[in-house]
């Protein structure tokens, strides 16, 4: 039973789904490939039929999706006709409110091959799932230099995450006083171009891999952005930051690494700054407890086993630890922000 932004099931059939995840999985991502969800809006809904034809299946095949979609709760009957659940309404039409296609393209294509190996490298402790991508370096990000077509996929996703989670960080944080500031591992450019945007007067660097800033300096038609959105490629890990700059943005990078290491690139951060800089440490985090959130306890296996082989989702209480021991000598902290992200500022 599906009312306002709740969906009710019974035990056994939460168990259900987590015992036949890959095929609940698979029954939404076939219906998004065969724009099953756009189709039924479009028409205000269709028979068993209507969609093999519409479709280009037999009826058979098509009565199997539409019996799964249905049993998911995505799609409801009416009559003969299926019609799109409110939930799909929502997240499932491109002009819904907030449509996951992005989302599910990243888990299909890069993402959910790897997971068979968790436990494998829960053992190992490092980041066995990695083997199902070829390519060189020992983490996800330098892999997909070598596949251009899921580096896309990989960062269409990224950008669509950071553009809904970002503007929130605009309405909690003044950054007025920032007059340069250092986007590491700042991607496709989502948040320094719209940072840029909403700040005139100031210019931001994005410091990602040279495959990277490609991608984000495509993305910039406008004549003024482009003197103010520059790019610097680099390895976080490896090569001095960009000079010159009051502030950095350390956005979606803590969940990335350990805790050791988050702990140490936030050292380079510091030493990076002049006195009077900021550090923003902007992260999707889990609770303080370490009991939840679900989004943050189904996301931290990826880390383990695809991304890098030492991150997770951290609370706030662990992302203000690494910025004190860093070195900085006032934090300022804001948490619930939405999107189970916190924000950590670092002054120096």
């Amino acid at each position: 039973m599906a009312t306002s932004g709740t969906v009710t099931i019974s035990e056994g059939d939460y168990l259900r789904i987590i015992i036949h995840g890959t095929t609940a999985f698979e029954l939404l991502r076939t219906g998004l490939e065969f724009d099953l969800f756009e189709r039924l809006e479009a028409a205000g809904g269709m028979d068993v039929a209507e969609v093999a034809a519409a479709t280009g299946v037999k009826e058979q095949p098509a009565r199997i999706l539409l019996l799964g979609l249905t049993s998911l709760l995505l799609l409801e009957k009416q009559g003969d006709k299926y019609v799109n659940s409110r939930l799909a309404r929502r997240k499932l039409l491109r002009s819904g409110e907030r449509f996951l296609g992005p989302l599910i393209d990243i888990q299909a294509k890069v993402i959910n091959a790897s997971l068979v190996d968790f436990a494998e490298s829960m053992r190992q402790d490092t980041n066995v799932g990695l083997r199902h991508i070829s390519g060189p370096g020992t983490t996800l990000y330098e892999r997909l230099t070598a596949h251009p077509e899921l580096q896309q996929v990989f960062y269409d996703n990224m950008g669509d995450a950071s553009h809904r989670a970002f503007a929130q960080i605009l309405d909690v944080y003044d950054f007025s006083h920032i007059r340069h500031a250092i986007d590491i591992g700042g991607g496709d450019g989502t948040n320094s171009i719209e940072l840029a945007r909403r700040h005139p007067r100031l210019e931001v660097t994005v410091f990602d891999q040279e495959s990277v800033t490609r991608l984000a300096a495509d993305r910039i038609k406008d004549p003024d952005l482009r003197k103010r959105v520059h790019f610097h490629p680099g390895d976080l890990l490896a090569d001095p930051l960009p000079e010159g700059a009051d502030a950095i943005l350390y956005f979606h990078i803590f969940e990335i690494w350990s805790q050791e290491r988050n702990t140490e690139l936030l050292r380079k951060c510091h030493a990076a700054l002049p006195e009077g800089g900021v550090c923003l440490v902007y992260n999707f985090t889990s609770n303080d407890a370490g009991t939840g959130s679900m989004s943050a306890g189904l996301v931290s296996p990826y880390f383990l086993t695809l991304a890098s082989g030492e991150g997770m989702a951290y609370s706030p209480d662990d992302m203000e630890r690494a910025v004190r021991d860093a070195g900085f000598s006032r934090v300022e902290r804001y948490q619930d922000l939405g999107f189970s992200h916190a924000l950590v500022v670092g002054h120096k």
